[in-house]
């Protein structure tokens, strides 16, 4: 059976909606795997974060976070 081209188009669209609606629930699984990570962080005494730092000045979770942003800020 052929498909008129508004059912085709009509099926095009769904399909790309599909993906981006999958690659936006992927994004939103990732950012909450960070903010657990950050909930799980040590608090001073006025319950906030303590982020720090290796020797050299680095932070494997602020690069993560880093990099999170830059790929998924649309």
């Amino acid at each position: 059976m052929l498909l008129d081209p508004a059912q085709r188009h009509q099926i095009e669209q769904n399909a790309l909606t599909a993906a981006w609606e999958a690659e936006r629930l992927a994004a939103c699984i990732e950012a909450i795997a960070l903010l657990r990570e950050i909930a799980d962080l040590e608090r001073d005494d006025d319950g906030d974060v303590i982020i720090s730092a290796d020797a050299d000045g680095h932070n494997d979770l602020m690069s993560r976070i880093t990099a999170f942003l830059a790929t998924h800020d649309q």
